[in-house]
């Protein structure tokens, strides 16, 4: 039986791994802060699926440490509140499985709610994750051509 090589274990473990486990797309979280009266937050994955009845918790720009609101996300991942004063209000969102989001939104004189940057697109994790995939194997090349010299 013929010997596999390193890079055939590499190149099927990336694929296998990346390429074929659409839950593994799932793992990023997305946000969008609308303007309005009220702030409405609709909180979801970064694959597109709603993060339905999440937990939220609001802060106030007074008081970091208890809650001025909390509730949960509707099932379109859907989340409102009005903020009764100016300031920066926290936000943070967990849907109970080890995702979620923390955002601050800025409410000016204006009472026009800014936004926040979101995370990073998946463009961006999937070309991170194959460069950590290229550097691991370019170390286990290293250490085989380092160990054939010594």
């Amino acid at each position: 039986m013929k010997k596999l090589s390193l890079i055939s274990i590499v190149a099927f473990l990336f694929f296998a791994l990346f390429f074929t486990c659409d839950d593994l797309w799932a793992h990023g979280v997305e946000y969008e802060v609308k303007e309005g009266k009220a702030v409405v937050l609709k909180i979801g994955y970064d694959d597109g699926e709603p993060m339905s009845y999440a937990e939220v918790k609001i802060f106030s720009p007074d008081d970091k440490d208890i809650e001025h609101q909390n509730g949960r996300t509707d099932k379109n991942g859907c989340f409102a509140f009005s903020p009764d004063q100016l300031g920066e209000w926290k936000v943070i969102v967990n849907d109970g499985t080890g995702h979620g989001a923390v955002t601050k939104v800025e409410v000016k004189e204006t009472m026009k709610i800014e936004t926040t940057v979101k995370g990073w697109p998946r463009l961006q994790k999937l070309i991170t994750g194959i460069g950590v995939i290229w550097g691991f194997a370019g170390l286990i090349f290293y250490l085989r051509v380092r160990r054939r010299i010594v």
